[in-house]
């Protein structure tokens, strides 16, 4: 470093990122920078939004001495939470680098690439100004942060599991199994952070069951129910009765539909967790799976055939199923009890399904033909009811 720097300070603005991937698939709640002088974490901004084209915007500073060292580390993690943050997050990317580095850069805004992750470059968009001593007053040496041993055995569960996601290696999921269980362990009812103790160590294992290192997928869905109950206060701990396997699987579909529809409000548009709840694996893949159940005409398959149509608003693909789906639950209840509402909202739902699909569209056919029964069933209906009058 220069001598003439010597006894400055420097303001570093972080502007904004590029290419964020996340090791480990997890959905982060944002992202945040963290500037690391010698092996003491200095600073930590903002917490950043994910964008679905994986990137992030800040408007965010901090002020440094050059005094401190010749060398700094950047840190770009991943937060699950947004405040008050439970560790540091999973590191997407770190880099070693030099004030001299970062000032050869006339005090314009430039761009600083981070070693790959999932084989693309993070990149941050940074500028650096030398303060002059009119500039500077009033600053100070920054302290360290201080971590706490929860904070320090949580961020060891993060990065062994981003680990086991990378390397496929179980014995890294069983290490981040132990830290997060140990985090949970000191975060008793009641605790500030408890709900996300729980996510962690429920999400661990979750990705242990998918690949076929774990197990219990029913112990998975009580730690996120449970979670769930401390974020949102009101909602249930929903305890499972002994059933059968289908009755169970049934009943889950039901509870991710609801689930759901509590969710899609809570992400902005154009955010990374909005395009991932609305995804294949997100919105899709419950719509399909409810979509497939059987048709019962009980007030229950009714009512979550209208949880579905909901999700499914005009030009959305799954719209048309869903509303013959409704249309067979409704006709179904209808043959059950005999009530004329339930017929004509199925001759409705079945007409909309038609209108939705052009001449040669997959399924058209089918829902032609579906219309037909229940307007003959209605026939049917009047023609009886016609001759109980006379």
């Amino acid at each position: 470093m220069s001598v003439s720097l010597q006894g400055r300070y420097i303001k570093l603005e972080v502007i904004g990122a590029k290419n964020v991937g996340i090791p480990s698939w997890r959905i982060p709640a944002g992202i945040h920078i963290s500037i690391i002088v010698g092996s003491t974490r200095r600073w930590k901004s903002t917490i950043g939004v994910l964008l679905s084209d994986e990137s992030v915007a800040w408007d965010d500073a901090v002020t440094l001495s050059l005094d401190l060292s010749p060398e700094i580390s950047m840190e770009i993690s991943a937060s699950f939470e947004f405040n008050p943050m439970l560790g540091n997050g999973e590191v997407v990317g770190k880099l070693e680098t030099s004030w001299d580095a970062l000032l050869g850069h006339g005090n314009e805004p430039f761009d600083i690439s981070f070693p790959p992750v999932r084989g693309v470059r993070p990149c941050l968009t940074l500028k650096v100004t030398v303060l002059h001593s009119s500039d500077n007053r009033g600053s100070a040496l920054l302290d360290s942060i201080t971590e706490s041993g929860i904070a320090r055995e949580t961020d060891a569960g993060h990065e062994r599991f981003a680990t086991y996601v990378t390397s496929k290696t179980v014995s890294y999921l069983n290490d981040a199994i132990q830290h997060f269980q140990s985090v949970l362990d000191q975060c008793l009812v009641g605790h500030p952070d408890r709900a996300e103790a729980l996510t962690n160590l429920a999400w661990a294992r979750l990705e242990g069951y998918i690949r076929n290192d774990f197990q219990d997928i029913d112990s998975v869905a009580s730690l996120f129910r449970e979670a769930l109950h401390y974020v949102l206060r009101a909602t249930p701990i929903i305890h499972y009765p002994s059933t059968t396997s289908k009755e169970k699987i049934t009943a889950y579909i039901h509870e991710a539909a609801h689930l759901c529809c509590k969710l899609l409000p809570l992400c902005p548009e154009g955010t990374y967790i909005s395009s991932i709840a609305a995804g294949a694996n997100g919105l899709d893949y419950v719509i399909r799976n409810c979509n497939n159940l059987s048709v019962e005409g009980s007030d229950e398959d009714i009512h979550i055939r209208r949880v579905v149509l909901e999700l499914c608003p005009l030009g959305n693909k799954h719209r048309p199923r869903a509303l013959d789906k409704l249309g067979w639950a409704l006709r179904s209840r209808f043959e059950q009890r005999g009530s004329t509402d339930d017929l004509d909202e199925s001759i409705q739902c079945r007409r909309e399904a038609v209108s939705l699909c052009s001449e040669g569209d997959s399924g058209r056919d089918d829902y032609l033909n579906n219309l037909a029964m229940s307007l003959r069933f209605r026939f049917n209906h009047q023609g009886v009811t016609t001759h109980k009058t006379n």
